[in-house]
């Protein structure tokens, strides 16, 4: 293998698929969702740019699921970028907010990175190289009403890759943390969000930018990048 490695998480549709595609005229990408159907139209996408790429279906929430992972992973000293990207959005009053929903939403966004980034930290800090980027939210910098959970993940993201960055300078290992406003994503199917989606960040236009950052030269990083719309409230 020739390119080194990246590892997307949430690869199957959205931010995902799309900084998939990208990466991967740099990257061999490693693309890990729970939806099998949906990675392998990255894939396709992938291959018709006459690249490459591994699917690996799994839910990076679950401790066994990351061993079962890292064990797919060939040429492990190749890892040089891993994004953190996998996520979900429950918008309720606290009311309707069940534990259930509590639990699947800190666990997918927080819990799946921490998962991960601990998967591949040893690898990245042997070689005093490589990049983590996490894809939060603007939720993560200021509240919304009716979203305790994505609020509470988003907001313990920022806190957890702040606090990432400062114990990995040392390594040379660059933390990027990403702050997305509304963007056109699968997030919104089941919402009622028709007429605000017409004025979205488009997922291309938002994953160019994180590219950009991602290959800023090595002697300099853009610790933490929002990207909004240019009106609207987020």
């Amino acid at each position: 293998m020739d390119k080194p490695i990246a590892i997307v998480t949430g690869a199957s549709t959205g931010i995902g698929r799309s900084l998939s595609v990208k990466l991967s005229n740099k990257y061999f990408v490693y693309l890990i969702s729970r939806n099998k159907e949906n990675l392998d139209k990255t894939k396709e996408l992938i291959n018709i740019q006459n690249n490459d790429c591994k699917i690996i279906v799994s839910d990076i929430s679950k401790n066994e699921s990351i061993d079962d992972i890292y064990s797919q992973i060939e040429h492990k000293e190749k890892i040089e970028l891993l994004i953190n990207n996998a996520g979900i959005g429950i918008f309720k009053n606290i009311t309707d907010t069940s534990i259930k929903d509590w639990d699947n939403t800190l666990n997918t966004n927080l819990r799946g990175s921490f998962l991960m980034t601990k998967m591949i930290i040893d690898n990245l800090k042997t070689k005093k190289d490589g990049k983590i980027v996490f894809i939060s939210s603007v939720a993560g910098l200021q509240p919304y009403k009716n979203s305790t959970a994505y609020v509470a993940s988003k907001y313990g993201l920022r806190g957890f890759a702040a606090s990432l960055r400062e114990e990995l300078r040392e390594f040379n290992i660059k933390v990027i943390t990403v702050f997305p406003g509304a963007v056109n994503t699968p997030i919104w199917d089941d919402k009622d969000m028709d007429e605000l989606r017409e004025s979205m960040i488009e997922t291309d236009d938002l994953t160019e930018t994180i590219i950009h950052a991602i290959n800023a030269p090595n002697n300099c990083v853009t610790e933490e990048i929002t990207i909004r719309r240019t009106s609207g409230d987020f």
